[in-house]
């Protein structure tokens, strides 16, 4: 039998429909509702043939009692089938293997696909159903099991492969692979296949690493990761990138946000998408930014959290899209929570003052903010925004002056230098961009980033937030400063000592800070050393010392201009009549950072996290073991990482790391290796947290909860001394610029010896205070790639932000305790369908029957809640979505036939009223009736009638006062409206006596149009038959008689033209002139006109050759006696064939010449060289007489040749010979009076033309050719041979 189950099938039905392409077991299941006459094809089949033809498929096709199970085959491209000959052939209609996703879950026993498994494996039962979250799911029928694993009955070849045992293994590259175990070694490794079919070994140690791979938990990715069947790393990070892939950036992990920057603008958040989540109510949106800022705002306004104050902290590496979340969660309160007096859009419009002044672009991200704040929303009784406040942490102040490859400065220096005026330029004595070092270090450019348009935004945000102007340029005129301090050049001027190179450096620092230069100069090549006791003594600094100097005073100025901006930005907000305890705080901070060489900041900053998640941890725990003891259930507490031992080692008395650097400040010696020293005697016994650095003895390890974490200590001490020397500060502090004079008080000239540390610290716990005093929410920001390439997603880089921001922990605690939780109400609401006609009783006991009804192993019932594990979750689910699969086709049912009967009762009822105003010409009525058919869904005939009647009475009126209107203007102007109306008119038959005139007039003009282009036609073609028909009608038309005019006159040319083409065309018949011929072709061609005569002309010019019609010319020219003519065509009929056939008679290949051998060898010599010579000039010239003749001739005719070539020799002066001209004339005699001798005597003058080196004598060579040809033609046979060497020598 034919391999029928390879092959897709096309086939023509009873209903004539072409179907196709499907699988044999497809068409088996269709094969009932096929006759004999029904039309098959697959791709292997010549054509179509019926099915009664084909006995061996017919067999196959038969339904058996126990067929063998076969795999679903797997749908390829279809192959489109031949046209069908006896059938016609109708639309594809391409059969659905899998069934697709829909809203409500819904049974596919009914379908195609069920019917052909159900016929295939009679009695199984199986059946694939879909649930209403779009997950596949499976069901029989006889056992009543159920299971998201696939049957073998359903299972694809793709299915059958994935089985076996796999698992996740750790790549370099890709991250994580998945791969089958093919076999274990005894060692603890295993040998492996991926998917590629790449087979490798893997040790014990990396073996350890591999995780367990379900391929069912690869059905969809999860919105929530805490609903995943399995927690681990892998699958985590499979599903954020399948969902990344589909621009689904935002997943949950329970109530925290993790946000994948898509490095691209996505349609995310429009107006219309912070309404959906404001008015969610309790529907169940996608994870999104606006859901959390929603969750904060909802907490706020029902009061349903512990804590009334809200807070969202927001945390991730540079590039991962903080910045971006803050302003969209800002965005948000603005938008829904609403405000007095415009604070919402103050709020706003702070943004682009903080973002000029403290973000830069980095190698990581174009707008990366290098300070940590905290946004505090301030709302009013009536929960309207009414306030805001603005902490910042930790500005990157030493961007100010040193840059990375590929970094700028902050955006404010260089939208001042392209955006500022040129008035306002010149005041602060600005040039360009390349003339400052401070913004020419590198590379100027922002991809995405207008400088002009942003400085035009942040002069908008001034004024909005009501800075003054002078305001305003007080703080411009210090970032000009800034900027000019930047350019101070320093010369050495002896040991440890400098000064300013160029003095002129100064002047506009000086100017700009109104502070006196020399001071200036003093303040960063010298310091003032106090010793106690002692009078100050004013010690040099070296060039790099001076440097060092100048740029910490830029920092620090600039710093304090940060800070006061930030405090006056809170001033211009306000707080407002806000309610102690309302408010929502976002926190914008740095995330968790090892780099390759870690320093002080990092220290800082890695500290930070260290603490914010120690307070997730706390939260999250808490909010957990509440939960659990409110409900009093059974639980394991959980275990989770405590990191206060981290915390202790960073910041604890007097032993911290922190406090210790401060204490090295204090001694008179103390450096970065004396530090470190004192650190690793200290700690070196904690090697759970800390570990020094055997190759690198100045550095040490911290093991952070995000790993592990090397810091390089040297600078430590420098950066976190972080203080002006007192006398800058006092040269500052006395300026006459009152704006930098009070951002550096002389009362505050000792507080600025306290330490950056210290500092910090101290923010951090107030920051602290404030966060442990709200309800927090989370969102982690993960950066998928570090080329900003938008949807790359990196799968390394991904799972070490994923590790670093504490997500895989968060994953961890809510998997480790009941993740799935339903009230008692809800749990009974969704599971009692399980079993509709059981009366469940009270809803906590109805609980503990469903869980025991479902065999729920893990599930407790609380006092208010059920909770429940994955396991339980997948097992539960199953059995409702049967349950509902069953009931929702019983009440569908009777759901149906119930309004399907309402339905027949309303339209029985109404039909006699909508027939009885069928005709009716009332509009009331129509309408009145038509409104009371409103609650009849299916489309009634007579419903529809009654539309149409309104519709055609509508138009009526209206066409009515439009066809008056064009009755009286010209229908031909108005060609295109009246037609229009006639259209409409007769659309809706509109009768009376102005629709009839108006159809006249349109008639008469579409006539006269039509008749006019016909004659237009006919002229343009030149077609006589078509311009006397449209003249005939022309006149009753009423066309323009102008237009008739040149009609007439156009067929009066076409006829004599016709009368002129037959005249000539027998003509040229008789004599096939060429050019007449071509002449009169096309100009009958122009009217389209054909005579024999034409037909024989263009047969005898376009189909033969040019020799067969040269050969017809020179026969016309021989019957019409036209002797000159005859003598041209003969010269090119010979041109023509002498053309093709000329390399046929060379000279030398003429039959009846001797060879040159043959012709030496006649003369009697015993030298071998003179023969050889006698060869070589046989055909050239000799100055010698010839011993022999060169053709054979009869009788004493050779002696003749000898002598006429000596006469030759002598005419043409070879040979001295009295009289030439007689012997000249001797060897025309002898050519008349005896022809053998001709051939001969041409051959004698070619060859003595040949290479003649004498130009005389070949001159009288051609002469004595011209007489000689005057006198005798050659021989018939040599004509040919004669005439090619005339025609390739010839020159002139």
């Amino acid at each position: 039998m034919a391999n029928f189950e390879a092959e897709s099938w096309y086939y023509v039905g009873l209903d004539d429909q072409q179907k196709g392409p499907v699988s044999f077991a497809e068409l088996k299941a269709v094969y009932s509702q096929l006759d004999e006459t029904c039309l098959l094809w697959h791709q292997n089949m010549d054509g179509w043939k019926e099915l009664g033809s084909l006995p061996d498929l017919k067999a196959a096709l038969k339904p058996k009692p126990k067929p063998a199970r076969r795999a679903p085959p797997k749908k390829g491209p279809p192959r489109g089938p031949p046209k069908i000959k006896k059938k016609p052939e109708a639309k594809v209609n391409t059969l659905q293997v899998a069934p697709q996703e829909h809203k409500k879950s819904r049974s596919i026993s009914d379908t195609i696909e069920f019917k052909r498994i159900a016929e295939e494996v009679p009695n199984e039962g199986w059946r694939r159903l879909v649930a209403a979250d779009g997950t596949v799911y499976y069901h029989n029928t006889i056992s009543e099991e159920t299971t998201y694993d696939v049957p073998e009955i359903f299972q694809t070849d793709d299915d059958k492969v994935r089985d076996g045992e796999w698992i996740w293994v750790p790549d370099a590259q890709e991250g994580f692979l998945k791969a089958k175990i093919n076999s274990r070694n005894p060692n603890g490794g295993f040998t492996i296949e991926t998917e590629d079919g790449d087979v490798r070994n893997i040790g014990p140690k990396k073996a350890k690493k591999c995780e367990k791979l379900d391929w069912y938990s690869l059905r969809r990715p999860e919105q929530d990761l805490v609903l995943l069947d399995v927690m681990n790393e892998p699958l985590i990070l499979w599903n954020l990138q399948e969902r990344f892939k589909n621009n689904e950036i935002y997943t949950n992990v329970g109530t925290i946000l993790i946000a994948v920057n898509p490095f691209k603008r996505l349609p995310l958040y429009t107006p219309s998408i912070i309404d959906k989540y404001a008015k969610r109510g309790n529907k169940i949106l996608p994870p999104h930014v606006f859901m959390t800022a929603s969750d904060a705002y909802r907490n706020l306004l029902e009061q349903k959290t512990e804590k009334t104050a809200q807070s969202i902290v927001i945390s991730g590496e540079s590039g991962a899209g903080k910045t971006v979340c803050t302003k969209f969660c800002l965005k948000y309160l603005a938008e829904v929570a609403d405000s007095e007096g415009g604070v919402e859009e103050k709020i706003l419009l702070a943004n682009p003052i903080m973002e000029a002044f403290g973000n830069a672009k980095t190698t990581r991200n174009n707008n990366s903010s290098r300070f940590g704040k905290y946004v505090e929303i301030f709302f009013d009784k009536r929960f309207r925004i009414c306030g805001s406040k603005i902490t910042n942490y930790l500005l990157e102040k030493s961007r100010v002056v040193t840059l990375g490859p590929g970094e700028r400065n902050y955006h404010i220096f260089y939208q001042l230098l392209r955006g500022a005026d040129a008035g306002l330029k010149r005041k602060l004595m600005l040039s360009d961009l390349d003339d400052y070092h401070y913004t020419n270090q590198s590379d100027t450019h922002v991809d995405g980033m207008d400088d002009v348009e942003e400085w035009q935004t942040l002069i908008k945000s001034f004024d909005t937030l009501e800075f003054s102007s002078k305001e305003r340029d007080d703080v411009l005129q210090i970032t000009a400063g800034v900027l000019h301090m930047g350019n101070v050049v320093f010369k050495s001027t002896g040991d440890r000592k400098c000064a300013v190179k160029v003095k002129s450096q100064l002047d506009p620092v000086a100017k700009l800070f109104k502070i006196d230069p020399k001071k200036l100069e003093g303040v960063i090549t010298s310091r003032m050393v106090r010793i106690r006791g002692q009078d100050p003594i004013k010690a040099g600094l070296s060039v790099e010392e001076a440097n060092a100097a100048r740029d910490a005073l830029a920092k620090f100025i600039y710093e304090h201009m940060f800070d006061w901006l930030v405090q006056r930005i809170n001033k211009s907000i306000g707080t407002g009549k806000y309610m102690k305890g309302k408010t929502v705080g976002i926190l914008d901070i740095f995330g968790f950072e090892i780099f390759k060489t870690n320093s002080f900041e990092q220290l800082c900053i890695n500290f930070t996290n260290e603490k914010l998640q120690q307070f997730f941890n706390q939260h999250t725990f808490k909010l957990e073991e509440a939960l659990y003891k409110a409900e009093k259930i059974k639980y394991t507490k959980v275990a989770y990482i405590d990191n206060q031992p981290v915390l202790d080692l960073i910041e604890k008395k007097p032993k911290g790391i922190l406090p210790m650097i401060d204490e090295e400040l204090r001694l008179p010696r103390g450096s970065d290796d004396t530090y470190v020293e004192k650190l690793l005697k200290t700690h070196s016994s904690n090697k759970s947290y800390f570990e020094k650095v055997l190759k690198r003895p100045k550095n040490f390890v911290i093991r952070h909860y995000a790993g592990d974490v090397e810091y390089e200590s040297h600078g430590f001490l420098e950066k976190n001394k972080d203080r002006l020397y007192e006398d800058a500060f006092e040269l500052l502090s006395k300026s006459t610029f009152k704006f930098l004079a009070q951002m550096f008080p002389s009362s505050d000239a000792k507080g600025s010896k306290t330490t950056l540390g210290a500092k910090f610290r101290r923010q951090l716990n107030n920051l602290m205070h404030t966060l442990n005093a709200t309800y927090p929410h989370y969102i982690r920001c993960i950066k998928p790639n570090s080329e900003k390439a938008p949807m790359m997603f990196n799968v390394n880089m991904s799972l070490e932000q994923l590790r670093y921001s504490g997500v895989f922990e968060a994953v961890k605690i809510r998997k480790q305790g009941f993740p799935f939780r339903y009230t008692h109400e809800n749990f009974l609401k969704r599971f009692k369908c399980i079993d509709q006609k059981r009366n469940w009783g009270p809803a906590k006991k109805a609980c503990h029957a469903l869980l025991q009804e479902m065999k729920a192993r893990s599930a407790q019932v609380g006092e208010r809640r059920v909770l429940y594990r994955a396991d339980d979750h997948r097992k539960m689910e199953l059995i409702r979505n049967v349950a509902v699969e069953k009931r929702a086709i019983f009440v569908e049912r009777y759901c149906r036939r119930y309004m399907a009967k309402k339905q027949l009762k309303a339209m029985l009822a109404m039909r006699p009223r909508l027939q009885a105003l069928l005709k009716s010409r009332d509009m009331a009525k129509l309408e009145a009736i038509l409104q009371e058919c409103g609650h009849i869904q299916y489309p009634m005939r007579e419903i529809n009638q009654i539309k149409h009647r309104i519709f055609c009475l509508k138009e009526e009126k209206r066409l009515e006062k439009t066809l008056r209107d064009l009755v009286n203007k010209d229908p031909e102007r108005h060609f295109t409206a009246l037609c229009r109306a006639v259209a409409l008119a007769d659309e809706i038959g509109m009768e009376g006596e102005i629709a009839e005139q108006c159809r006249e007039m349109c008639w008469r003009i579409k006539e006269k149009k039509r008749v006019e282009a016909e004659m237009r036609q006919g002229m343009e073609e030149l077609d006589e038959d078509k311009l006397r028909q449209a003249l005939q009608e022309a006149q009753q038309a009423g066309a323009d008689p102008y237009k008739i005019q040149q009609a007439e006159q156009r067929l009066e040319k076409i006829v004599r033209e016709k009368r002129a083409i037959e005249e000539i065309g027998a003509y040229q018949r008789q004599h096939l002139e060429e050019a007449p011929m071509q002449n009169i072709i096309d100009r009958a061609e122009q009217i389209n006109y054909v005579t024999d005569d034409i037909k024989h002309l263009r047969h005898l010019l376009y189909d033969l050759s040019p020799e067969k019609f040269a050969q017809e010319q020179l026969k016309a020219a021989v019957k019409s006696k036209d002797q000159d003519r005859c003598i041209r065509i003969t010269i090119r009929i010979k041109d023509m064939f002498f053309k093709e056939q000329g390399e046929m008679f060379t000279f030398r290949g003429f039959p009846r010449f001797r060879t040159p051998v043959e012709w030496a060898n006649l003369k009697f010599t015993l030298f071998q060289s003179t023969r050889e010579e006698l060869q070589r000039t046989m055909f050239c010239w000799t100055k010698n007489p010839i011993h022999a003749s060169m053709i054979e001739l009869p009788g004493k005719y050779g002696k003749d040749a000898t002598k006429m070539f000596r006469n030759l020799m002598g005419f043409m002066g070879d040979r001295q010979y009295n009289f030439p001209e007689i012997l000249l004339q001797e060897l025309v005699n002898e050519g008349i009076n005896k022809p053998p001798l001709r051939d001969e005597i041409f051959g004698h003058i070619i060859k003595q033309v040949t290479s003649n080196p004498s130009a005389q004598s070949e001159f009288k060579g051609w002469a004595a050719l011209n007489v000689c040809l005057e006198a005798f033609p050659p021989n018939p046979e040599f004509e040919n041979y004669f005439e090619v060497w005339i025609r390739n020598n010839v020159k002139d």
